[in-house]
């Protein structure tokens, strides 16, 4: 073996030895790292499991926090219903306070029989002439105030008042309304009347009215007995005046009508009252619905007085005997017992107070004893046209002597609601000598 064989085997001796030193060491080294790493995994397995811990405390955590929130939301719920329940204590409260001291009555209805008028703080209880009870409530009035008078009284009909639009079956009623129009200034009344059964068919005599349904502000509706409830629907009216009166040309089929349509009505029956006084006091009657109830007091109490004072003037007179009758189809109908208790009133003394039928033949016989003769109608216009339908009459004393007076036209639609006009006129044409004529504007003389 040479010299360089021998060192390249020693060499070669040298680095097996030193890569087996260094693996040795390697392998020592990778047991440490292994060993290492085993902590590491154990660590990391704690973490987990810790994490996992964490996880589960804060799903357990969140539960609570849901929980905690519903029962609060529960809570907020509770005292929001709470502070409801406060609040409409506390207003219910309100109400009855305000209830309790609100004033409470009744007007005053000396003369008439077929209604009455009451108030309980804002709102006004009728009974009408079918005595059905009406309720008033004024517009704007809260709802669950509303719903205490309805409970309280149980009216037929609530009605909002002032009434914005009012339907009028006969023209009588629209003259009381007219009237009350024209003494408080109100427009406001006048233009609520959006509609009248026969309103064409009239000869109208309170001028605006005439205009309105000439313009076509006011809409007639068709007969009384048969209106046009179509019509009537699409005026939205808040009432219906009406009147009640039975038979086949009456109006029981209409109220029952309107019932079914839901639309509110009134009965105003003031032709029935026995009274003039009676039938010009409905004004009081009509005056609510428009906030107007003192209003009507006043003026009725503005009659009654000039009524009184026309009484005063003649009680103590002469008393002249009056005739008043009418001739319709060859049969005499006389005065009734409202019209003599008017002609004692204005002075006179009713001719045939002591026949219970009178009739052509008691008139001739007491030709000579009448002063005054007054013809129960209108549609004539001379002396004349009475002889045409009852010749005999020229032999009564008024018929020579000129003291013969009619009815006018205007006098079925505006006497109920001007009486002291009536009583005025009827003192002219019985005591001339002390009331001397002025402008007649319910009687008509004959000549």
């Amino acid at each position: 073996m040479s010299a360089s064989q021998k060192i390249l085997y020693i060499t070669l001796a040298v680095a097996i030895a030193l890569a087996a030193a260094a693996l040795a060491a390697s392998l020592t080294a990778l047991g440490s790292l292994n060993s290492s790493l085993g902590g590491v995994n154990s660590g990391l397995s704690n973490l987990q499991n810790r994490l996992d811990d964490i996880g589960s405390g804060l799903k357990a955590l969140r539960a609570e926090v849901e929980l905690l929130r519903s029962s609060l939301a529960a809570r907020d719920r509770q005292l929001a219903a709470l502070n409801k329940t406060v609040d409409d204590l506390l207003r219910e409260v309100k109400m009855y306070q305000r209830v309790a001291s609100a004033p409470v009555g009744a007007v005053e209805v000396r003369y008439a029989r077929l209604f009455s008028v009451a108030y309980d703080g804002d709102v006004y209880i009728l009974t009408d002439a079918m005595g059905r009870r009406i309720l008033l409530v004024p517009r704007g009035m809260q709802q669950d105030l509303v719903a205490y008078y309805v409970a309280k009284y149980k009216p037929a009909e609530v009605v909002r008042y002032p009434v914005e639009r009012a339907v009028y079956m006969s023209s009588t009623q629209v003259a009381l309304a007219y009237r009350l129009y024209k003494e408080s200034g109100e427009v406001g009344v006048l233009r609520s009347i959006a509609g009248i059964m026969w309103g064409r068919e009239y000869t109208w005599h309170l001028k605006e009215v005439a205009d309105m349904l000439n313009n076509g502000s006011i809409a007639d509706v068709g007969p009384a007995y048969s209106p046009n409830y179509e019509a009537i629907a699409k005026l939205r009216p808040d009432v219906v005046f009406v009147y009640f009166y039975p038979g086949p040309y009456g109006t029981e089929s209409v109220v029952k009508k309107l019932d079914q349509l839901g639309i509110p009505y009134v009965v105003v029956n003031e032709f029935q009252e026995a009274e003039a006084l009676g039938r010009a006091e409905w004004i009081k009657f009509i005056a609510p619905f428009y906030n107007l109830t003192w209003v009507g007091v006043r003026v009725f109490n503005g009659v009654e007085s000039k009524w009184r004072s026309l009484v005063s003037l003649v009680a103590d007179l002469d008393r002249p005997r009056v005739a008043w009758f009418i001739i319709y189809g060859g049969v005499l109908y006389p005065a009734g017992p409202g019209v003599r208790d008017l002609i004692r009133l204005a002075g006179g003394r009713y001719a045939y107070a002591n026949y219970s039928r009178v009739d052509m033949e008691v008139v001739l016989k007491h030709k000579n004893d009448v002063d005054v003769l007054v013809w129960s109608g209108y549609g004539v216009d001379r002396v004349e046209d009475l002889l045409k339908i009852e010749p005999r009459l020229k032999e009564l004393r008024p018929v020579i002597t000129g003291r013969v007076y009619a009815y006018s036209p205007a006098y079925y639609q505006l006497a109920n609601a001007y009486p002291e006009k009536v009583l005025e006129e009827l003192i002219w044409i019985i005591h001339p000598e002390v009331a001397p004529p002025g402008n007649f504007t319910l009687f008509r003389q004959l000549r």
